[in-house]
């Protein structure tokens, strides 16, 4: 048997819950969360460290000798 409650519902509940737990001698601590390390993309090349290529393959100048008009 499934019992669906409404949020005031739950939030009544949890009041009283948490009522009860304090008068019985519990206590709340409220801890800072620890951030997580950022994450980063990288990539390691073999083909030479160019940066912006501009379409053109990894490896290739980004001012080449050709143009392409």
């Amino acid at each position: 048997m499934i019992v669906v409650k409404t949020k005031s519902q739950l939030r009544a509940e949890t009041e009283k819950q948490l009522k009860s737990f304090l008068r019985k001698g519990g206590s709340i601590e409220v801890v800072k969360a620890r951030k997580a390390p950022k994450q980063t993309m990288t990539c390691k090349n073999s083909r030479g460290f160019v940066v912006g290529t501009s379409g053109f393959a990894n490896g290739m100048p980004k001012k080449s000798t050709f143009s392409l008009t």
